[in-house]
């Protein structure tokens, strides 16, 4: 009797533990689709403006700035999005069935990140072609991204915390905003412990506190710099990527009516002197002396 209530025991334990293992499986088969969307900015170091220039009201060129003209090889990889990247690589790591895909805004140079994306490892890149030489408000951005997204079921929506050229912090919220979906801002931390969700964050806030969320699929997060080390293209993706198709999609007709306008781009003059000191080092010295007597650094 005893053995017969053991071997009963066992069994049950035994289909216990596989119809679990058999869930755990069927869950991890899941799909899961993840898109990033990635911008690239003309290297701050680069940009030449030439004097003070301002927009005025009325102007029908809605960016007349003086500025040269800089080769493709200007432009590179806004540093947020490269994160985003790297955090979206980390989440098909840990899963079966996890597809990266990559999308910007802009003119055709823009390939250029994108490529760099698939280098990484991303699965497939898309350009929404834009050719405007004046620079989009973060609705705009937002709008067109929304309206390409709106029938694409992507589960996770991925975007860098600020682009460095404009330094709005807005197009990931207002993606979010346009598609009803939640969005957490400035993460520093996330797990995604089922392809289902939800997904667990921490978003960094002023005085270095950190809130932990837990949101349901499908969201949109914006990534903090810092949340991870981007890797370096392996040579195997770098080939495949030079052999892969750039989806290209006239975006023109998805711009909305714009409701603001750069009213005014101009680089400040700087106040700061320089003054420098030539000579022997005997000589260079009794200046550098001389010139902290005089602003009072030093004493007579």
């Amino acid at each position: 009797m005893g053995k017969t209530r053991r071997k009963n025991n066992l069994a049950i334990s035994f289909l216990v533990h596989l119809g679990g293992n058999q869930f755990e499986n069927e869950e991890s088969n899941l799909s899961v689709r993840i898109l990033v969307c990635i911008k690239q900015i003309l290297a701050p170091e680069l940009v030449e403006l030439s004097g003070r220039h301002e927009i005025k009201a009325g102007d029908e060129d809605p960016c007349p700035l003086t500025m040269s003209s800089p080769d493709d090889d200007c432009y590179r990889l806004n540093p947020s999005d490269e994160y985003a990247i790297e955090e979206a690589l980390r989440i098909r790591e840990s899963f079966t069935d996890v597809t990266v895909d990559v999308l910007s805004l802009g003119p055709k140079r823009c390939r250029q990140v994108l490529l760099r994306a698939l280098e990484m490892g991303a699965n497939n890149a898309t350009l929404l072609l834009l050719n405007r030489p004046a620079p989009l408000a973060p609705f705009e951005t937002a709008s067109v991204l929304a309206d390409y997204l709106r029938d694409k079921d992507y589960d996770l929506i991925l975007t860098g915390v600020m682009a460095e050229d404009g330094m709005n912090g807005q197009t990931g919220q207002l993606v979010a905003a346009l598609l009803d979906m939640p969005c957490a801002t400035a993460v520093i931390s996330e797990r995604l412990l089922s392809p289902q969700g939800p997904i667990y964050v921490e978003r960094e806030e002023d005085g270095g506190e950190r809130t932990a969320y837990e949101i349901y699929l499908p969201a949109v997060l914006t990534i903090q710099s810092g949340i991870n080390r981007p890797r370096y293209p392996a040579l195997s993706h770098v080939l495949r990527a030079r052999k892969q198709e750039i989806a290209t999609l006239d975006a023109a007709s998805l711009l909305p009516v714009p409701r603001e306008r750069i009213a005014g781009v101009f680089r400040t003059e700087s106040s700061a002197t320089c003054t420098f000191i030539v000579g022997t080092p005997l000589e260079k010295a009794r200046q550098f002396l001389d010139f902290c007597r005089q602003k009072g650094f030093l004493g007579p």
